[in-house]
């Protein structure tokens, strides 16, 4: 079915479906004051972490479920569970219904994550295959921005608009995704796959650095303007980072990804140590840090099929990425708020330092 050409509507819809996939985090973090009043003394904060659990246990798992059912079922089953299970948090029920149901979504959300890019990238002419990678690393602050605009305070409405918008995705793929795209499949996952997985580079090394990039991102987004006294740029430094991810599918058709990946991780840490010393054009140093950050993220997404050219490999690399990104997205905020606001950009900078070396090596392993 792989032909040179690019299903550009198909591909549209497929991201669509990526977009659902951030808001299953985004409706509830920007609903937490809603709920709060709605279970009052329940920890409501835990509906949002309770999907980057999912995806620090499972995705690996998620991997092998898409390379062994194929994308097109593994996403279809995701729409529907999420559809359904979307329209049950909207009754609001008991906050510990309401909790299952959310551990429900996070693994559809995690097929989502993975099972979505592993048929971009099949679907994918050769020449825009990059191009294509790097839009869908766009997909959860684009999930995100799309989120805060059309969600009003009415949890019934948000929710029950979210599981409205992924049956209609799901009645969209049924039609367009056509039965013939099929993948070589693998047996059902089992624990040793992740041995396997974290022994091989090609299949981690994406991954690596996605979860390294995820660990800086959202901590830095949330402690630096309040650090540098700019809060204007809480809405400016995910926009900077969406750009830089689909810049960086144009720049991997000339640049291998896992080369940008490394490089971009060295100038960042250049950059910080700059916005240190800055004073006053520090924030826009950041911003164009933050873009930098973007490049890092998009060229981990299009290094996956570069490294892999089997469908079933594409699906565990993925798997691999979605769960070392979710480790990086639970544990930086809370490490960057135990060191203080003094330690953040000495913490960033290391941190650069060592995910260049380390994507560096792993890449250079991978390709080897």
């Amino acid at each position: 079915m792989h032909t040179p050409r690019t299903p550009w509507p198909l591909i549209a819809a497929l991201y669509l479906t990526g977009l659902i996939a951030g808001m299953q985090f985004s409706k509830i973090s920007l609903t937490l004051t809603g709920l709060a009043t709605v279970y009052p003394g329940w920890p409501v904060a835990f509906a949002v972490s309770g999907v980057a659990v999912m995806g620090i246990a499972f995705g690996v798992m998620a991997g092998g479920i898409t390379a062994s059912i194929g994308p097109r079922r593994a996403i279809l089953w995701a729409l529907g569970a999420s559809a359904l299970v979307g329209a049950a948090e909207a009754f609001l029920p008991p906050f510990q219904v309401f909790m299952a149901l959310r551990v429900v979504e996070g693994a559809g959300h995690l097929v989502l994550v993975v099972a979505v890019p592993t048929l971009m990238a099949r679907l994918a002419g050769p020449k825009d295959r990059a191009m294509v990678m790097g839009l869908w690393a766009t997909f959860f602050g684009v999930g995100f921005a799309v989120a805060a605009l059309v969600m009003g305070d009415n949890l019934r409405a948000a929710y029950g608009g979210h599981a409205v918008f992924a049956a209609g995705m799901l009645a969209v793929l049924w039609v367009m995704l056509p039965q013939g795209v099929v993948v070589v499949r693998r047996p059902l996952p089992r624990l040793s796959d992740h041995v396997m997985i974290y022994t091989t580079p090609r299949l981690f090394a994406p991954g690596l650095g996605h979860g390294l990039y995820a660990m800086l991102f959202l901590a830095l987004i949330t402690f630096l303007p309040a650090a540098l006294d700019a809060l204007w740029l809480a809405p400016i430094l995910p926009l900077a980072g969406i750009a830089g991810s689909f810049l960086a599918g144009v720049l991997a058709r000339w640049i291998a990804p896992g080369t940008l990946v490394w490089v971009t991780f060295a100038a960042m840490a250049a950059l910080f140590a700059v916005t240190m010393v800055a004073g006053p054009a520090a924030p826009y140093v950041l911003i164009l840090t933050m873009g930098l950050s973007g490049i890092a993220a998009g060229a981990g997404f299009a290094a996956v099929p570069w490294l892999n050219e089997a469908d079933d490999d594409r699906a565990l690399s993925n798997g691999a990425l979605a769960q070392l990104g979710n480790i990086g997205t639970f544990t930086g905020t809370p490490v960057l708020a135990a060191m203080g606001a003094g330690a953040y950009l000495p913490t960033a900078i290391v941190i650069c330092i060592m995910a260049a070396g380390v994507t560096g090596l792993a890449y250079r392993a991978a390709r080897s």
